[in-house]
């Protein structure tokens, strides 16, 4: 059994290199991977995981076969320039991507995901450590009063696009296993790094994994969570409603009385009642999560309107899009989907206008939920490590859908939602990250990564 000098000496190392730490961050937050452009930041990944000695291998994924395996959940791939482009009204699916003529734009060509592999000598539990490297838009980007690539530090604080979503997260782990393999530390069970692609509104790069066998013991999703432990996310649903009308002049609105023009819009408000009232309908049910007890369980965003031409004419068509969280409690996705159907179907048929002329539900995208007990193994564990390093080792639901569901729901393994960072600053203008939390990340990882696979034999390299 190692000693404890051999055991002490990865955070020694990461007290030394916090300055690296913060160097390598800085490099990854100033290269641009946005959605559908990931493939830069991929390769600087993988070469860093090369540099410390991993396995690494780097695969696209595979569309046609994530939607065989997969077809509840796999997504069309998406990218920001164009994303959300392809609406479906009941499951996504190949074929449908095939027949809209747009693969040549959804797709992962030039966009890997990298898996580095730090093998153990067998005996120990193993271990996911799991990031996505893509990030949104910088828009609006005259609400920036930092450059969203710079990298730059004010007040202990590193702003840019992906600092807290999530590129915070993934190279804590990269820079925990970093310190580990300098330290000469060899360990029993492996660890499994995996930075994907595609997480922002598809999921496609987690999930392609989970179809190539990817599995371990546990999983860390290193998303933003103040360096908490969360151990269930909502389910997520994009929509839009596409609500007609008929296009008149004033003039020609009224014909001996009988109204003619009617506008898309005059018909909006019955259908923004009906998801008012289907939010109200969820959040009156009993959830019996005893973690989210303090949580309403059905949040929905309505988050734009267009429609018309003409202050003149009655507006044809108008489009309401939004989105929806709801917790593990509301059921399975499916039946979220239905339920958002039938309101839609009830103003249909409540309205003469909209009998024969329908407004029309269809989806953008869809997230399932996950739900797990906070005793698992790697929940009580990684509660245990962090009272002793004097974290916050209370267990909780995670407030946003991320990959972990994918991670539980299909691959079947237990895992923990854990990272630097605050979801607060996700997907907004001058994005940050709390560099002493990123720092005691790393050593919250070194931590976990030699408890949790066991340390077989050590040596000092440095």
């Amino acid at each position: 059994m190692p000693d404890s000098n051999h055991v002490r000496r990865p955070f020694e190392l990461a007290a030394k290199g916090r300055s690296e730490s913060v160097e390598q961050l800085t490099c990854l937050v100033r290269i641009p991977s946005l959605t559908g452009e990931e493939g830069e930041a991929q390769d600087w990944i993988a070469a860093r995981l090369r540099d410390i000695g991993l396995d690494v291998l780097m695969q696209e994924p595979d569309v046609a076969a994530l939607f065989s395996s997969f077809p509840e959940v796999a997504q069309y791939p998406t990218h920001w320039r164009h994303d959300l482009i392809l609406p479906y009204e009941d499951l996504p699916s190949y074929e449908a991507l095939q027949a809209s003529g747009l693969e040549s734009v959804l797709n992962y060509k030039g966009r890997s995901n990298v898996v580095g592999v730090l093998r153990g000598a067998g005996g120990g539990r193993s271990l996911i450590l799991n990031g996505h490297v893509d990030t949104v838009t910088i828009e609006p980007s005259d609400e920036w009063t930092k450059d969203p690539f710079g990298a730059e530090i004010d007040h202990g604080l590193m702003y840019g696009r992906g600092t807290s979503d999530m590129k915070g997260g993934v190279m804590a782990a990269l820079m925990a296993l970093t310190f580990v393999q300098r330290s000469g530390v060899r360990l029993r069970g492996d660890v499994i790094f995996q930075s994907v692609v595609n997480e922002e509104h598809a999921g496609n790069g987690s999930l392609d994994l989970i179809r190539r066998g990817y599995t371990a013991d546990a999983a860390v999703v290193l998303e933003p969570t103040n360096n908490r432990i969360a151990v269930s996310h909502s389910g997520g649903l994009y929509w839009q409603v596409t609500v007609p009308g008929c296009q008149r002049s004033p003039g020609a609105r009224w014909n001996s009385g009988y109204q003619e023009g009617v506008s898309a819009i005059e018909k909006l408000p019955s259908v923004i009642e009906a998801l008012l009232a289907l939010e109200r309908c969820f959040n009156e049910r009993a959830d019996d999560d005893v973690l989210a007890a303090d949580q309403l369980p059905f949040s929905l965003v309505m988050g734009k309107i267009s429609g018309g031409f003409y202050e003149t004419v009655t507006a044809g068509q108008a489009i309401l899009r939004g989105s929806a969280y709801f917790a593990p409690g509301m059921g399975e996705i499916r039946d979220v989907m239905r339920a958002f159907c039938h309101a839609i179907d009830r103003v249909n048929a409540d309205d003469a206008f909209l009998r024969s002329h329908p407004a029309r539900l269809e989806f953008l995208h869809h997230d399932d939920s996950s739900r797990q007990s906070p005793q698992i193994p790697i929940a009580v564990h990684m509660g245990q490590m962090l009272a002793q390093r004097g974290g916050d080792p209370a267990v909780r639901p995670g407030p946003f859908c991320c990959d972990m569901r994918h991670l539980v729901n299909q691959g079947r393994i237990p895992s923990i939602i854990f990272g630097p960072g605050t979801i607060t600053q996700a997907h907004k203008p001058d994005e940050h990250i709390n560099l002493q939390e990123y720092l005691d990340c790393i050593e919250h990882l070194i931590s976990l990564i030699v408890s949790w696979c066991e340390i077989h034999a050590a040596g000092g390299t440095e």
